[in-house]
């Protein structure tokens, strides 16, 4: 355990402290209190280094010696140190809070760890970029090289095809083949003029018994176009201003009185049951099958007729109206063809049957059926297919007699040589390969790269395994519906990020949200602790923008994480081998300070300014540790003025200003708590009048402030009117109302 800071050279305020005799060491749970700038993170930050094993940040070199119950640790052993240090202060926010990306989409790295990975992800991401690049660059230039070889290629084939008249396919794949048939000595291939010319001859030939041309496929695609005019017709309800309920509540019997209708039109008589028929029944009946109930169903009728012209059907060429070469290639394509027809027809006769559902029972809204999507599409798809090898087989001849084909065969070797040499085709492939070769290389460094980047990334993972546990706790601090953290993907790259409970990415934190988030991480993170109970804890001013609400929720968080009892009433352990908590705010400090220990682990403390430049840790004075008010601590400073022989000592000026301001503020508030957004000048001029109060606060507000320390400094002609102002208002306090001061004297006594 930590027991004393005996001493600190060079450390921002404590430039050359000293601990006093008088201060007590250090207990198990520690409560530091201390006023803005008085030293407080500066204390934190000391400690800290216990726990980075190197300096802060930022800071320059300084020493110290923190007495320990294993001796003392100073600037030169302290990276030896074997305590368990886990500090909260500003600078772990800063280090473990990294927002990065786009402004509209902040991502949050959380952990120093992290980021340190992230950095050296960035290098070699730089690295892997240059590499790749380069890869591309090679392999580009191997794709253009062979596409311009292609596209000689494709012009030479085409040509060669345009010379030998043939209609056969011959494109630069053949000719590809055609070209690895020479390439081993392409001299025995070439054909003399005399040659050439005889052999085109008998190439250009044409073929006595061609097959008539397959038609193609086509189809009017309309189902798509027809199923929009039914979903309208199926949900319509015709006009039922006459509608008979019974009747549309049973459409068999409303469609036999239908049928029935025209038949006893001008009779009296039922031709049913025999009995009379009522003029005012068959005009009653007439008008529930209103003129819109007929269009409605003479419109359901339409649009099944034009439905069922809809459907598709195609018939399958006969194996003798086809080349023999694209028979099994075409029946293969028709299959899928005849099963996207089955499907779209089948579409149309689920549409059907809605309609007629809604036919049987007009004045009833009918749900229309799932279609499948994309049938006209799949239909669409499969004719072209079949089409692309009906267009080859109308093109293609039948066989030849062999010696015609001996004759093309032996002009394609030809014409092949003949390319190689006037593409020099034996360099291209010698650059190829070595082109080839170099992006093999640049994509095994590339695979090198990103196989250490994805180990970063692993770390980075990591640090996000507590995401649930962080969300649990923020949620804990700023309510359900405030932030949380989602893990997304950045790129190839998982990464958290702060969102809103609308969805959206968080942007414009609060200082207050700031401070729960990274207050969150770091009471999650202390999980990686082997043993809490063997780590020493210092968590500097955890409600630091935060309102009064969620300055109970840290509390409790605080109290639950850090501190339990054995039975109720008992005396409150920690969990850690030992805690500091240093704050600002007098409503965390006193919350804090009902948490006691027994008073021989249990202790208090004041930093506070003794200097513009230096600052003192001392022992809480009686007006803090004995009462649970700030009322009463701010009424001891003055009244440690009051007594002070030299009232000069910036000892006693550091904090006067500021703490005569705040008492004022509190003592006129209770005297007057009517005064609705008052201040305290307009509720002092009615205690002190007019005059008195402005003489005692215009000094007070001139220094009260956070620069109050180099006004003071910078104005020591001033000082005076504070040791006035002060007097002015403990005589006031004595003559307007006596009881008062004599019970704070008491109380501070």
């Amino acid at each position: 355990m930590l027991k004393r800071i005996q001493r600190v050279k060079g450390l921002g305020v404590f430039g050359d402290y000293a601990a006093g005799a008088e201060t007590s060491e250090f207990g198990v749970k520690n409560l530091i209190y201390g006023w803005n700038y008085s030293g407080k993170t500066t204390l934190s930050r000391l400690v800290s280094t216990l726990e980075r094993k190197a300096p802060p940040p930022d800071l320059p070199p300084f020493s110290f010696v923190i007495d320990t119950d294993n001796g003392s640790i100073t600037e030169a052993n302290y990276p030896t140190s074997p305590l368990v240090v886990r500090v909260f202060n500003a600078d772990f926010i800063a280090e473990n809070l990294n927002f990065a990306g786009s402004s509209f989409k902040p991502i949050l790295l959380l952990g120093a760890d992290s980021e340190k990975a992230q950095k050296q992800i960035d290098e070699l991401e730089k690295e892997l970029g240059a590499a790749r690049t380069a890869s591309e660059h090679a392999t580009k230039t191997v794709a253009a090289n062979k596409k311009t070889l292609d596209s000689a290629k494709t012009t030479s084939a085409s040509a060669i095809k345009t010379a030998m008249g043939i209609v056969e396919a011959f494109g630069a794949t053949q000719l590809e083949k055609q070209i690895g048939l020479v390439k081993i000595d392409p001299a025995q291939f070439r054909l003399s003029a005399p040659e050439i010319e005889e052999k085109l001859k008998l190439a250009r030939a044409k073929a006595e018994d061609q097959l008539p041309p397959l038609p193609s496929v086509a189809f009017p695609l309309i189902l798509d176009s027809i199923l929009t005019e039914v979903e309208p017709l199926l949900s319509k309800i015709p006009d039922m201003a006459h509608t008979i309920e019974h009747l549309a509540q049973n459409p068999s019997v409303e469609s036999w009185i239908s049928t029935g209708l025209s038949l006893h039109a001008h009779k009296a008589e039922c031709e049913f049951c025999g009995g009379g028929v009522k003029e005012d029944r068959l005009a009653t009946l007439s008008a529930h099958f209103s003129k819109d109930l007929a269009n409605h169903k003479q419109n359901l009728a339409n649009l099944k007729s034009k439905l069922a012209g809809a459907e598709l059907s195609y018939t399958t060429p006969k194996d003798a109206e086809v080349e023999p070469a694209y028979r099994a290639r075409l029946t293969q394509a028709i299959e899928p063809l005849q099963t996207a027809i089955a499907a779209y027809n089948k579409a149309i006769d689920i549409a059907l049957q809605d309609l007629d559902r809604k036919s049987e029972a007009p004045f009833k809204t009918v749900t229309p059926s799932p279609v499948p999507a994309g049938l006209a599409k799949a239909v669409a798809d499969a004719a072209k297919a079949v089409n692309v090898l009906i267009d080859s087989n109308n093109g293609a001849f039948k066989n030849f007699p062999s010696d015609k084909t001996d004759a093309i065969n032996t002009l394609k070797l030809h014409y092949a040589q003949k390319f190689c040499a006037d593409n020099r085709t034996d360099a291209h492939a010698h650059r190829q390969t070595r082109l080839g070769n170099c992006a093999k290389a640049y994509d095994a460094r590339a695979a090198k790269l990103a196989e250490r980047i994805q180990e970063l990334k692993a770390v980075i993972s990591k640090s996000q395994l507590g995401r649930e546990e962080i969300n649990k706790r923020i949620h804990s601090l700023l309510g359900n519906n405030s932030v949380h953290i989602e893990v997304v993907k950045v790129g190839d790259e998982e990464r958290f990020q702060l969102r809103r409970s609308n969805g959206k990415p968080a942007k414009h934190l609060s200082e207050g949200e700031k401070t729960a988030i990274a207050f969150s991480y770091f009471l999650t993170r202390l999980g990686e602790i082997k043993k809490l109970s063997e780590a020493i804890i210092y968590i500097d001013d955890p409600i630091s923008s935060l309102d009064s609400n969620h300055i109970f929720q840290v509390t409790a968080i605080i109290k639950e994480a850090f501190f339990y009892q054995e039975k109720l009433g008992a005396p409150w352990t920690t969990r850690c081998k030992q805690i500091f908590l240093s704050t600002h705010n007098f409503e965390f400090f006193s919350l804090m300070r009902e948490l006691k220990p027994d008073k021989t682990t249990a202790r208090g403390y004041l930093v506070k300014r003794v200097s513009p430049s230096s600052s003192i840790l001392t022992d809480l004075p009686k007006s803090l540790s004995d009462y649970p008010s700030e009322y009463h601590f701010l009424f001891g400073i003055l009244n440690e003025f009051q007594q002070a022989p030299d009232k000069r000592d910036f000892r006693v000026l550091m904090m006067l200003p500021n703490a005569a301001r705040r008492f004022l503020e509190l003592y006129t508030y209770a005297k007057y708590p009517d005064t609705r957004g008052g201040t305290v000048d307009q509720r002092a001029d009615r205690i002190f009048g007019e005059v008195k109060s402005k003489r005692i606060l215009k000094v007070l507000h001139h220094f009260s402030h956070a620069n109050n320390i180099e006004r003071l400094a910078e104005n020591n002609e001033l000082m005076c009117d504070i040791e006035a102002a002060v007097k002015e208002l403990m005589t006031a306090l004595e003559e307007e109302d006596p009881m008062h001061m004599e019970a704070l004297r008491a109380a501070v006594a």
